[in-house]
């Protein structure tokens, strides 16, 4: 994932703009000493000659992952009680919701991606930087470069709404399966199976929590509908949940009423209650709402990410790799977003390997590197090969 893998460049940003020659020139000058510099203007020309052509310009330098302002690594983060502002390293920054829970994927030099499970937030993404930014949505992924958009995910539905630049939207459930959004437009992904059963809250998530979308250069509390706080004595486990408190979700229901509520709930529902269950230290209890997606939802686009959360889950908490061989394997099958398909390539030759089939791993290893033959899995993935 070293590169744009659809021409989402075209649309987002013009490569021969007064920013890009200056950052090519400030590049080229940190390169090169004082007394060198005689010869520099050609170098400077021949790289806005190859920019202004619209032609790709390979980096000076590997610039890393992606990472906190303070210089540590980007980690899950919950927004149970507050709004939370996460300032990151290239000057980008992202602002989480109450009841918000944001997981990364992937951080490099090129690419960031990360997770919106649920809640909303906001991201503002600093023009001109190198990363290509994919937040995976659960209904549709949003790709971004050098923009400022908002997404609010509910129970059945999300929204994105644009402040600045531009973003594409992807997903099973967008018209046409693709939608671009600029400034100051915004776009509702619903799925089309409702919940099987009704919000006790009694609330309307769709019409009380979609945000709208805001004028240019400013996303307000619109566009980031808080959840509703209600009585705590009346509290659910859905309200818990939303507010990130697992521990309470977990609680109001039981053991035996999630597993009773994950034999009736639709594909939405199925999700928050394998988060209830997983965060609050119950792995275990995580299984049947996932695997009840698996079997009665296959065909829904939150499949294929129930499937490698299921993996995940097997391999890391539940130590049964035989059966993560299976999730995985399924991930795929229901056809994973692309931005996660190198993770879970990487997590099955994982799998193989702790269950013991060798040969199955090699096979595995040898996808994955023809799939990614700079793959940033690579070493791991040498070091579940070898002879232990």
């Amino acid at each position: 994932m070293s590169r744009l893998r659809y021409p989402l460049a075209d649309h987002l940003r013009d490569p021969a703009n007064e920013e890009g020659l200056q950052r090519i020139a400030q590049e080229i000058d940190a390169r090169f000493p004082r007394h060198r510099r005689r010869g520099r203007l050609p170098l400077v020309l021949a790289a806005a000659a190859v920019a202004a052509g619209g032609y790709a310009v390979l980096a000076l330098r590997d610039v890393g992952p992606l990472r906190l302002a303070d210089g540590h690594a980007v980690i899950a983060v919950e927004a149970p009680l507050a709004e939370t502002g996460i300032a990151l390293s290239d000057g980008s920054s992202i602002r989480l919701l109450p009841g918000t829970r944001l997981e990364p994927l992937e951080s490099s030099g090129k690419t960031f991606s990360a997770m919106l499970v649920r809640g909303g937030a906001e991201f503002d993404v600093r023009p001109g930087g190198p990363r290509h930014w994919v937040i995976e949505c659960g209904l549709a992924s949003v790709e971004a470069v050098g923009t400022r958009f908002a997404c609010q995910r509910t129970p059945g539905h999300l929204r994105v709404a644009v402040s600045r630049g531009a973003v594409l939207v992807r997903g099973e459930r967008v018209p046409d399966r693709a939608r671009r959004l600029a400034a100051g437009e915004s776009l509702d992904v619903v799925d089309s199976i409702a919940p099987a059963t009704p919000d006790p809250s009694g609330e309307q998530a769709v019409a009380d929590g979609a945000p709208v979308a805001a004028p240019e250069g400013k996303v307000g509390h619109a566009d980031l509908a808080e959840p509703s706080n209600h009585n705590k004595a009346a509290t659910s486990w859905r309200d818990w949940a939303k507010r990130g408190r697992h521990d309470e979700a977990f609680s109001a229901l039981g053991a035996d009423g999630l597993r009773r509520e994950a034999r009736r709930l639709g594909v939405t529902d199925l999700l928050a209650l394998a988060d209830v269950a997983r965060l609050s230290g119950h792995p275990a209890d995580a299984v049947a709402p996932l695997d009840r997606i698996l079997t009665d939802f296959a065909a829904d686009a939150q499949a294929p990410l129930a499937a490698f959360a299921l993996g995940r889950l097997e391999l890391d908490s539940l130590g049964r790799a035989d059966l993560a061989v299976l999730a995985l394997n399924q991930a795929l099958k229901l056809g994973i977003p692309s931005s996660l398909r190198e993770d879970v390539r990487a997590r099955l030759v994982e799998a193989y390997a702790r269950s013991g089939q060798s040969s199955a791993a090699h096979d595995a290893a040898a996808i994955y590197f023809r799939e990614y033959p700079h793959g940033r899995h690579t070493r791991t993935i040498e070091g579940w090969l070898a002879p232990r």
